[in-house]
């Protein structure tokens, strides 16, 4: 039996556009604003506080009704990159990604903006997994992270669409930092 049109969707549709609402509130929004408690909110980044770990969504100052609390606390992520300090990191890194081997420049631009992009979209499910520093070194290019996890999703996806590269993952004893290595020139 083919799908049929649902006509609650369109009905839906023209109710949220009849009142012009321009930001969709996550579902876990309500149940913090009924809490009655002081929300925390990055001053730098605008990640929120709830529910004993940081979300990504930037609006949520603009939704909150009319007298809630709101402190400004810096997150996890932007104290280790620094943020409001002259010296750098207060905790350091917990994830490194060596890339070497680069002969061709081409390549080596094509592979840091490979991992710019899982950064980015790391970013947008965890305000927590930041890049620190991207430093080129001629042929290599050393990459820290604020999360483990991101330096090895780095990590895989390079060798993942780079073909022909040798990748090498080590973890810790003491669970930090996670070090990852990829060559260009595997044999």
């Amino acid at each position: 039996m083919p799908h049929k049109y649902n006509p609650n969707f369109a009905a839906a549709r023209r109710r949220q556009k009849s009142r012009n609402m321009e930001v969709r509130v996550p579902h876990w929004w309500n149940k913090e604003v009924r809490a009655k408690a002081a929300i925390a909110v990055c001053p730098n980044c605008h990640a929120v506080y709830f529910d004993k770990h940081w979300h990504t969504w930037s609006h949520a100052t603009k939704v909150l009704p009319a007298g809630h609390k709101v402190s400004d606390e810096l997150c996890f992520a932007c104290r280790s990159l620094g943020v409001g300090k002259k010296q750098g990191s207060e905790f350091g890194y917990e994830g490194e990604v060596t890339l070497s081997g680069f002969s061709d420049p081409n390549l080596k631009l094509e592979v840091v903006r490979t991992a710019k992009n899982v950064a980015g979209r790391a970013l947008e499910r965890n305000p927590e997994a930041q890049v620190i520093k991207i430093e080129d070194k001629g042929r290599t290019v050393r990459i820290t992270t604020t999360n483990g996890p991101l330096a090895e999703a780095i990590g895989k996806e390079v060798d993942r669409s780079h073909k022909g590269g040798a990748l090498l993952i080590r973890f810790s004893e003491e669970d930090r930092p996670v070090r990852v290595y990829w060559n260009a020139k595997a044999n």
